[in-house]
């Protein structure tokens, strides 16, 4: 015979409302921890990046840009971001930075790369644990790919835009949101704790209980008996 549990929604609902502080001092807690976990352990980083424009001019000199050559420099944005990102381009990006123990496998993990809206121009960002550091290879990389970009991509080449700047402000973690995500989390795992707690109790405390486990009505119940009169006719017999 297989015993199944049966939810009663209404009742989960009332029991959740009756404990509802102790999910909110759950939820106080997780948001505490993960936010002093985040704070001490968790290292920050700083993002920094450099504009590129994408230049295929085909005109005379190259004096001006046809919808032609702005459609297909649209279409090399992608083309000149997976460039960057060649070990041949990041192998030379390292050399020139001068960091030592840093490689090309390295720094691209911690590069970002978009394009802008839909322009022929994109950015190519740095994430670093030091603001510095960020900003640095960032303008590197604005000072190598260009000329990287003209070999391979004959007739055309990037522009650089604007320079990476020193960033002010960590790029993540969030306190914020790692407040909020472990505020949830201990919310949600204190409720999930008090529905588990309540399906696997089994005792038979109203008489609902008991109706659903025998499926039979309950014909009568035995009502409490109140002690406190007899209480005090003992005490006049008593006296």
């Amino acid at each position: 015979m297989n015993e199944t549990i049966e939810l009663d929604l209404k009742e989960i609902g009332t029991t959740l409302v009756k404990r509802l502080w102790a999910l909110i001092l759950c939820a106080v807690i997780g948001g505490l921890a993960v936010l002093t976990y985040t704070v001490n352990f968790v290292t920050p980083t700083y993002k920094s990046g450099v504009t590129m424009y994408v230049n295929n001019s085909s005109g005379v000199n190259g004096q001006y840009m046809s919808s032609s050559d702005l459609a297909v420099a649209q279409r090399l944005v992608e083309t000149y971001i997976n460039i960057i990102a060649s070990h041949s381009v990041l192998d030379k990006v390292v050399e020139a930075s001068g960091l030592e123990g840093l490689t090309a496998e390295q720094l691209r993990g911690m590069l970002a790369a978009s394009a802008v809206g839909e322009t022929e121009m994109f950015t190519i960002s740095v994430i670093a644990p030091d603001p510095q550091m960020a900003a640095d290879l960032a303008n590197v990389i604005a000072q190598v790919a260009p000329g990287e970009i003209a070999k391979i991509i004959p007739g055309s080449s990037a522009k650089v835009v604007d320079y990476a700047r020193i960033p002010k402000s960590r790029y993540a973690p969030s306190y914020t949101s790692s407040t909020v995500l472990g505020f949830l989390a201990g919310g949600v795992l204190a409720a999930v704790f008090v529905i588990a707690q309540q399906m696997l109790d089994t005792r038979i405390i109203k008489k609902e209980d008991l109706e659903r486990i025998c499926g039979v009505p309950v014909l009568g119940v035995i009502p409490e008996i109140d002690e406190e009169p007899q209480t005090a006719s003992a005490r006049k017999v008593r006296r």
